[in-house]
C-alpha cells in the first residue's frame, strides 16, 4: 500500500491507478508524508484541501455573492430567476447547494439516472470525487452510488452538514388521566440547515484565482446548465427550496420530524 500523491489516500501499489481518485498512481514521497505526521487533524485537513482544491462554484459564490444575485431593469442572473434577488441566508444557501449539484453533473462526477415515469431520478456516481473534502460538492458527491433519489441525496447532504440530530423526550412519569400529551422533540443539531450550508461554503478552500475570472467561469457553468435544460434546473432548485422549507419548519417545531419518520 502507498499514499496517492493526488488524493492523499492509501491505495494498492500493484495497480496502475489510484483506487480512490482514479488518477495514474504516483506515490507520495516520504518527505511529504513525514511533513503531515504530528499535525493537528484540522490543519492537516486544510493543507490537504489546498492541494486538492478545485474552483468549486459553492465556494466562489459564497465569497462573491453580489455578482451572482444581480438584477436590474434590463437583466437578471439565473440565480435570481431561480431563488430571488435578495442576498439573504435562505436563497444564498439554496443557490450554494444548487451550484454544487450543477458542478458535479456538468463536470462528470455524478449523473441522474431515470427510474421510470412515476419515480424520481437516482443520484448516480460516475467517477469518485477528487477535490477538497470540506465542500458542499464533496458531501453531495458522497451520497452518489447509494441508490438514493436526487431529493434524498440533497436531504442527506443538508443533514450531514448541519449535524442533524433530535431526541424524543419521554412523557412525565406521573400525569393527569385523559388524552395523552403529544410527544415532545428536542433538536440536537449542531447548526440550522441554512447556517450550515453557508458556513461550509465560506470555509471551502479554493485554489489561487482572480475574482473576475473565477466568477465568470462559475457563472458560465450555471448558465450553460440552465439553458441546456430549464425544466431540470427548476426541478433541482424546487427540491432544494422544499427541503429548506421543511428544515425551517423543523427549527420552529422539531415535532414535525415524527410525521416525516412515519412517511419514510
Amino acid at each position: 500500500m502507498v499514499i496517492c500523491a493526488r488524493c492523499k489516500q492509501y491505495t494498492d501499489d500493484h495497480l496502475p491507478s489510484c483506487q480512490h481518485c482514479g488518477a495514474p498512481l504516483v506515490p507520495d514521497t516520504l518527505d511529504e508524508v513525514r511533513a503531515r505526521v504530528g499535525l493537528d487533524p484540522t490543519v492537516a485537513s486544510i493543507l490537504s484541501d489546498r492541494e486538492r482544491a478545485r474552483l468549486v462554484p459553492s465556494g466562489v459564490i459564497a465569497q462573491y455573492p453580489q455578482g451572482f444575485f444581480y438584477a436590474d431593469e434590463q437583466r437578471k442572473t439565473v440565480l435570481v430567476e431561480l431563488f430571488g434577488a435578495r442576498v439573504e441566508p435562505r436563497p444564498l444557501a439554496a443557490a450554494l447547494l444548487f451550484s454544487a449539484a450543477v458542478y458535479l453533473l456538468r463536470e462528470g462526477y455524478c449523473a441522474l439516472r431515470p427510474q421510470g415515469e412515476d419515480k424520481p431520478p437516482e443520484w448516480e456516481e460516475v467517477r469518485p470525487w477528487d477535490g477538497q473534502a470540506r465542500s458542499l460538492e464533496a458531501t453531495l458527491a458522497r451520497q452518489a452510488g447509494l441508490g438514493l433519489s436526487l431529493r434524498k441525496a440533497l436531504d442527506q447532504t443538508i443533514a450531514a452538514e448541519m449535524g442533524f440530530r433530535f431526541e424524543v423526550l419521554k412523557p412525565p412519569r406521573f400525569r393527569a388521566p385523559g388524552i395523552p400529551p403529544p410527544p415532545q422533540v428536542r433538536d440536537l443539531s449542531a447548526h440550522t440547515a441554512v447556517t450550515a450550508l453557508v458556513q461550509t461554503a465560506r470555509q471551502t478552500e479554493l485554489p489561487d484565482h482572480v475574482e473576475s475570472e473565477a466568477c465568470r467561469q462559475v457563472y458560465r457553468l450555471l448558465l450553460d446548465f440552465v439553458h441546456a435544460d430549464p425544466d431540470l434546473a427548476r426541478y433541482v432548485a424546487g427540491l432544494i427550496l422544499d427541503l429548506l422549507d421543511w428544515y425551517r419548519r423543523y427549527q420552529e417545531d422539531p415535532a414535525v420530524v415524527l410525521a416525516r419518520e412515519d412517511e419514510s
